[in-house]
């Protein structure tokens, strides 16, 4: 029984100490699982949170990349040509094309890990059209009706779904001049944000990734779902995180296998099972293990986070390398949309800021302020026939002059083209103004050169004083822009002073403007005949047209007066539609009184268009039967100077239908032997300043005389415009001049003057010279 008792003690002790000794074992379990499951809580939201934060800066430097595109000077020169009036012919589709060249480069030129970030840029106007895409053969999925109530000018992200896939969209508002204009559409590529995410993920890794989006969920990775990857994972055996993306639509799903799920060892199974073993010894052996495996385990996953800290910190130095090189391109950007590329010198916006800060010191210290307005001569000249590129080297050398003459007061900048602004403070009077702008010109005394060829280039300046010619920026510039074009007019090469006069010249110009269009529109508009005689028989043989205007405000306007202003607002069109088909049927009635020419002047502006010119002339003649014969049509030798092929041809269908060409007040221009013979003409024209002073100025006579043989020697008939009195005549006739025009037989007349004129003159068996009463 004593032995009994002991032996059930000692089983009673050993069960005891077996079951403290599983206790033990169950508790150590259990608290390492915890541990275990703890720290790969803590690993996997290291994880989520690094994945979060690298999407999250994605999209900032995408935002970026949008906001500095709709800041994009070329973003903002084509709405500015399309605000302007400017149609796709002339400008708006080059800048169109300029736009399109910019997305496309960004497109390309935004890569990470050599893949673009875009798939498509598109520019979406107000009414949904697209103005520019990069990617034109697909549909664009945008509801513009979507954002009409959304006035943010920040950046939209938002998903749009295209046949079962979401596709990522960044929208941009574009505005102009505060107002919205447009909208700028990104769209991302989806394999560079799933790059970002799934950089830490394997096929073993059993893990699954969402975004999640309004529009539903994008499946980033799924090493955890197996067959069925559509289906929600089980919540009791995984660990599942939800992050928001900061400033998008967007949140980050996660779901990772539990220590608890990956095997039955690290179950809860497990410790139930550990309470049934009855061989503590091999149980617990058999629990180190699990616990050293899981272990190295974790050391492995510390390991490996260890790494992806290094890369990580890797990327942050390179990051802050970026971030470096943007402050300097952006310094960059700041210096260079304040001072112009090609000179260096500051451009209008800047030059503008400068004259508002000089007036403002001005103001406060009560002194005067000069402004000078600098425009080079024929500087279009010079990129016509020498390139832009001897252009550009002009405005260079043209700058480096003018550097050298500023004072350390002065301000210098470039307000665009060939114009230049100087700013002159503490002026003490006009005398020193008048010998400051006198020092400029003689800066341009000397010649430029390029490709060792020596040419001249002079200058034109107009200048306005502060306070007495304006009280701010927009009146001064106006002021000394005004002067200078007076210079223009006056023959260039020389500077001027702003006065009241010329304002009341641009007001009389704008009043004009809106009288002559009123003139067009209700046919006050006339025209007058000049008789063309054959010098040796005093025969009429044709007449020049020539347009009146006879205003009920202004009078006689004269024709050098309302002409030019008709070719810069474009009435040169209408005017010289009515002189075409007037002309051709006043002078279709005459052929019945005598067989005569038919003169018209036509503006080089109209040969802007030949197409249409053409066309008008073709339909005067056959609307009013004149033969094509006795038209003759005048052309200046501006238009030939800077011809293209297109007046060549022309030219030649004019020729070919049988219209005589002319080529009008011939040596007042860019006279050239090559224009009589590159271009059918069969008569020339002398101009009436050659025959001013030919009687007394023998160097007159000489060229006249030059004039005539050249003339001869090609076959050409010559017309003398000017003849003022008998010795003219007499003169021309001396030297086989056939046929002139002037005062001497008669003023330009209406068209009844003129037939009566023309009556008489074909009843004359001996015809005189014609002695009309004209009244000026």
């Amino acid at each position: 029984m004593t032995i009994n008792v002991k032996a059930n003690r000692l089983i009673l002790l050993a069960s005891l100490l077996l079951a403290a000794y599983l206790m033990l074992i169950l508790g150590v379990t259990n608290l390492g699982q915890t541990r275990l499951e703890q720290s790969q809580h803590r690993e996997l939201e290291l994880k989520v949170g690094n994945y979060a934060s690298t999407l999250e800066y994605f999209f900032y430097v995408t935002n970026e990349d949008m906001d500095t595109l709709v800041e994009d000077r070329v973003m903002h020169a084509f709405f500015a040509n399309l605000a302007s009036g400017m149609s796709m012919q002339y400008g708006l589709g080059s800048s169109i094309l300029r736009l399109k060249n910019k997305l496309v480069a960004t497109q390309k030129n935004k890569t990470i890990n050599q893949k673009n970030i875009y798939d498509r840029f598109a520019l979406v106007g107000l009414d949904g059209s697209i103005i520019a895409d990069t990617y034109p053969k697909s549909k664009l999925l945008f509801n513009i009706a979507r954002l009409k109530n959304n006035k943010s000018s920040d950046v939209i992200i938002r998903t749009v779904n295209r046949l079962g896939n979401n596709e990522v969209q960044l929208v941009k508002m574009v505005t102009q001049s505060g107002l919205p204009t447009a909208y700028l559409v990104a769209i991302l590529n989806k394999d560079v944000i799933f790059e970002q995410l799934t950089a830490q993920e394997s096929k073993d890794s059993q893990s699954r990734i969402e975004l999640v989006s309004e529009n539903g969920h994008s499946f980033v990775w799924d090493s955890l779902s197996g067959k069925n990857p559509t289906s929600e994972p089980n919540s009791n055996a995984t660990i599942n995180f939800s992050i928001p993306i900061k400033n998008t639509p967007f949140v980050l799903n996660n779901w990772f296998e539990s220590v608890n799920g990956k095997s039955i060892l690290t179950s809860s199974w497990f410790i139930i099972s550990l309470s049934f073993l009855a061989l503590p010894v091999m149980f617990g052996l058999f629990y180190i293990f699990i616990i050293n495996n899981a272990n190295i385990i974790l050391r492995t996953k510390v390991t490996e986070s260890k790494k992806q800290h290094a890369i990580l910190s890797v990327k942050n130095h390179q990051l802050l390398d970026e971030i470096e090189k943007r402050k300097i391109s952006e310094e960059k950007l700041s210096y260079q949309a304040t001072h112009d590329a090609l000179t260096g010198l500051p451009n209008r916006s800047y030059g503008n800021q400068q004259l508002e800060s000089e007036i403002e010191k001005a103001g406060v210290n009560n002194s005067s302020l000069l402004v000078m307005f600098i425009d080079l001569d024929n500087f279009k000249q010079i990129n016509d026939t020498l390139g832009h590129l001897a252009g550009d080297e002009v405005l260079k050398q043209s700058t480096s002059r003018l550097m050298d003459s500023v004072g350390s007061s002065e301000l210098l900048s470039r307000l665009g083209g060939d114009e230049f602004l100087l700013i002159v403070p503490n002026l003490n009077n006009q005398v020193l103004a008048k010998d400051y702008a006198t020092q400029v010109l003689a800066l341009f005394n000397q010649p430029f050169n390029w490709n060792n060829q020596d040419f001249f280039v002079s200058i034109s300046i107009g200048m306005s004083v502060y306070p007495q010619d304006g009280q701010n920026t927009e009146q001064l510039l106006a002021n000394a822009d005004m002067a200078m074009y007076s210079v223009k007019q006056d023959g260039r090469n020389a500077f001027s002073f702003y006065s009241s006069d010329m304002s009341s010249n641009v007001q009389r110009s704008l009043s004009l403007d809106g009288r002559l269009r009123y003139a067009i529109a209700n046919n006050e508009l006339e025209i007058y005949y000049q008789p063309i005689l054959n010098l040796r028989t005093n025969e009429i043989i044709g007449a020049e047209a020539l347009m009146r205007w006879n205003d009920k405000k202004f009078g006689m306007v004269p024709p050098d007066e309302f002409i030019p202003l008709s070719e810069k607002n474009g009435l040169i069109h209408q005017i010289g539609e009515f002189a075409i088909m007037t002309a051709c049927q006043q002078a279709a009635l005459w052929q019945a009184i005598a067989p005569i020419h038919m003169s018209i002047n036509f503006s080089s502006v109209q040969f802007r268009f030949c197409d249409k010119l053409f066309t008008q002339v073709r339909y005067g003649l056959m609307k009013s039967g004149l033969p094509a014969d006795r038209l003759d049509i005048e052309i200046t030798e501006s238009l030939l100077f800077n011809h293209n092929e297109e007046v060549i041809s022309l030219l030649n269908k004019l020729q070919s239908m049988g219209v005589k060409l002319t080529i009008d007040d011939f040596g007042t221009g860019y006279s050239a032997l090559s224009y009589l013979q590159k271009f059918p003409f069969d008569q020339l024209k002398i101009d009436r300043s050659f025959l001013k002073n030919i009687r007394k100025n023998k160097s007159d006579r000489e060229l006249v005389n030059a004039v005539i043989a050249m003339a001869k020697a090609l076959n050409l008939k010559v017309i003398a415009e000017g003849i003022e009195n008998q010795w003219h005549v007499d003169y021309l006739n001396s030297i086989d001049c056939e046929y002139g025009q002037g005062f001497h037989y008669s003023k330009p007349v209406p068209a009844k003057e003129f037939e009566r004129l023309l009556r008489d003159n074909a009843n004359k068996a001996y015809r005189e010279p014609l002695k009309l009463n004209i009244v000026e």
